[in-house]
């Protein structure tokens, strides 16, 4: 049995349409041997924003801890943007695995070159960023934005005539995308993923989607195995160092309280030296 944890970086109270689709869609595409929690984070309120989305990132971190903790087996964080993912991968030995990353690596064996085709403006700088971080430059066609935002987005599942207005609009973003060479498109967010798979649109154009929450899911499931199979997965050379037991023991219990970080307070009592090994 597999257990993985699934977080997203809004909550059910500000997406009423996309969470009860997305936890049906999860149950239908595990496999028969995985169980998969989704959570949300402790706020979700404001996604466009990067003050505020790095504020929740406290939120996932301490899941991810928690995740580990508790033994589950794989955490998979389904935000296009990839939130806190490195920093998630220094502190845990289980695989911790991103909607954005994986989208564009799966895109990388259906295509030549891909296109991420996003919900607003605001996302496309930092999807440049992810594009440079994952050695994909070369790879990237364009990236086109809708001119909605994600909780416009989520109206426009239950919304006949927002409807079809969104599915006019991501088609135009990613035709717009493919006259700049792009072979695949990436529905750049979990949300929008969502709402073409409720709608059926899986290509445009002879364009095949990236259906992101499958690509994370499935690479999810593929990590949990390679760990079982090797013994690990995250490296610790560089880019994951792990911070010592002793800094975990030391400070962990100060940044608990201080961050509300429950987890790490958990981590820290653990790794903290009893009396007798003192």
């Amino acid at each position: 049995m597999t257990r993985i944890l699934y977080l997203s970086m809004s909550r059910e109270k500000y997406s009423p349409n996309y969470f009860p689709f997305l936890r049906s869609y999860l149950d239908e595409i595990k496999s028969a041997d995985t169980t998969v929690e989704l959570r949300g984070t402790r706020v979700g309120r404001i996604d466009s924003f990067r003050f505020f989305e790095t504020l929740d990132w406290i939120s996932i971190l301490d899941s991810v801890l928690e995740a580990e903790l508790e033994g589950y087996d794989a955490v998979a964080i389904g935000n296009i943007l990839d939130p806190a993912l490195r920093e998630a991968r220094s502190m845990v030995d289980i695989p911790v695995l991103g909607l954005g990353e994986t989208s564009m690596l799966t895109s990388c064996m259906m295509g030549s070159t891909f296109s991420l085709v996003g919900v607003n403006p605001y996302f496309g700088g930092r999807f440049e960023e992810n594009v440079a971080k994952y050695g994909l430059r070369e790879r990237l066609a364009s990236i086109e934005c809708m001119g909605l935002t994600p909780h416009e987005l989520d109206a426009c599942f239950s919304d006949p005539d927002q409807r079809g207005k969104a599915i006019a609009s991501f088609e135009e973003a990613a035709r717009a995308s493919l006259a700049k060479g792009a072979e695949v498109v990436i529905p750049a967010g979990g949300r929008l993923t969502a709402f073409l798979n409720a709608h059926g649109i899986r290509e445009v154009d002879g364009a095949p989607l990236v259906d992101g929450t499958v690509s994370l899911l499935a690479a999810t499931e593929a990590a949990v195995r390679i760990r079982r199979q090797t013994g690990t997965f995250v490296s610790r050379r560089r880019l994951y160092a792990r911070a010592p037991e002793a800094s975990i023991a030391a400070a962990g219990g100060e940044y608990s309280e201080a961050y509300r970080l429950p987890a790490l307070g958990r981590l820290a009592d653990a790794t903290h030296p009893t009396e007798q090994e003192q």
